[in-house]
């Protein structure tokens, strides 16, 4: 197969300059003269937008008349086989490919979310690969990889893609299984963080709340898909001095507890620890206890960065998956609980402005 060469970022601006829509072009060799149906998502079906014709040489070039309003992936359909890509804005996007390997051997470039989007795609394959389609749906390495993905997606259409993904037909992820449920109503959760005004964010939520009704019945209708503020699930993990730290135990010594999710990665980390420091130095006096589970992927680098803080902080490898992440519903970082002096969750808060007046109103 021929590979298409992408040009360098400028001259990749340079081609998208002055277009009125988001753009997807490239080559499929051995496609000349046919057609190529652009689809979109919505609310769990696919439908036709538009069509594009594969010129003499295997070249396309598809434009759309508008900017995208908000991100989304969509995909194009060449006699039911597939290749999928995200658009948002103007975005510019290039793809190569040839009729034989249309949908399973391509290169797909232009933006990082387009790199998500492949990257995600090709763990698929590599456990359908190794599995079988069957083996690749109940794959829980394959789900743990892809809901740390979803987890850490900071565009929310990753995460999207993720859960509404199939295989031979079947959804990855089941809304019968617990813990798909729970990477299900953890980018629910993200998107009514988020993106509350997004079309999705309410689909979402009720297929969320559909997923809680299948496994528990007796489940009362309209529940919200934010954590139970009452039940408190213990954490166990590492510090960076190696010590086993229990979040309950923590939570059991009679003062107020800041339950901390969050990534030192995260470009909005370091104002988020400084206010965290501000309420230790004024609150710490009066019994205030920090517990803070760090979700960075490097562990030398997570332990660099924590190595000054004056609370509690825990790590969260790889290994340990992204269980306390469902449990909790964190669909977005930072996202801070605070536990009153009775061992109770009080507050959510997903805002770090709205912190000090909980954490006042707990002390």
């Amino acid at each position: 197969m021929k590979r298409l060469i992408i040009p360098a970022l400028a001259a990749l601006a340079a081609a998208c300059a002055g277009q009125q829509g988001w753009k997807i072009e490239g080559t499929v060799d051995g496609g000349e003269g046919r057609k190529m149906a652009i689809e979109a998502f919505n609310a769990g079906r696919w439908y036709t937008i538009d069509s594009v014709e594969i010129n003499r040489g295997g070249t396309f070039a598809y434009q759309a008349a508008a900017p995208a309003a908000t991100a989304e992936v969509m995909r194009l359909n060449l006699d039911g086989r597939h290749i999928y890509f995200p658009v948002d804005s103007l975005d510019c996007l290039t793809v190569a490919t040839d009729t034989a390997g249309f949908g399973s051997s391509y290169t797909l470039a232009g933006t990082p979310a387009a790199d998500k989007i492949v990257a995600i795609d090709r763990l698929i394959a590599e456990s359908i690969a190794a599995n079988g389609t069957a083996g690749a749906l109940t794959d829980s390495i394959l789900k743990t990889r892809l809901s740390e993905i979803a987890i850490n997606d900071s565009t929310c259409i990753a995460a999207y893609y993720i859960i509404n993904k199939n295989i031979a037909g079947k959804p990855l992820y089941d809304l019968s299984q617990r813990l798909d449920l729970g990477v299900v109503g953890a980018v629910a959760q993200r998107f009514a963080d988020n993106r509350p005004d997004d079309p999705r964010t309410q689909w979402l939520a009720n297929i969320y709340l559909t997923g809680r009704r299948l496994n528990n019945p007796d489940a009362t209708p309209g529940v919200s898909i934010e954590a139970q503020e009452s039940g408190l699930i213990d954490i166990v993990r590492y510090d960076n001095r190696g010590t086993s730290r229990s979040l309950a135990e923590t939570a059991s010594k009679g003062g107020v507890t800041v339950l901390s999710f969050t990534t030192y990665d995260a470009d909005a980390s370091p104002a988020y620890n400084v206010l965290l420091a501000d309420l230790h130095r004024r609150y710490a006096p009066n019994g205030l206890e920090i517990y803070q589970i760090a979700f960075d992927a490097d562990e030398v680098e997570w332990k660099r960065k924590a190595d000054n803080l004056p609370w509690i902080t825990v790590w969260n490898s790889p290994l340990d998956g992204a269980d306390v992440l469902m449990q909790y519903n964190v669909g977005a970082f930072p996202v801070t609980y605070v536990i009153g002096r009775d061992g109770i969750i009080a507050e959510r808060i997903t805002d770090p402005a709205k912190l000090e007046a909980a954490v006042a109103r707990a002390m």
